[in-house]
């Protein structure tokens, strides 16, 4: 199935460029979505997670034509 796909500038992917349609399996959680991205632990950990543009759990399950944006969490004052 595919998905919309984009992520802030603190958040380096290779191989999947910003604001692109992907393709991604059946029933894909947003964990899986991270794995296949193969983003680190520790950003997956500092990373927040919208899909159609409403927070959302890691646990959530994709649907088709579903628009997912990554944000980093960063420090600073």
């Amino acid at each position: 199935m595919k998905i919309s796909f984009s992520y802030s500038k603190f958040i380096k992917i290779e191989g999947y460029p910003n604001d692109s349609m992907i393709e991604v399996p059946d029933n894909c959680t947003v964990r899986d979505l991270l794995s296949l991205l193969k983003l680190p632990g520790y950003v997956q950990r500092a990373v927040i997670v919208h899909v159609n543009d409403e927070p959302v759990w890691f646990a959530t399950v994709l649907k088709e034509n579903d628009s997912v944006k990554l944000f980093r969490l960063v420090s600073g004052g």
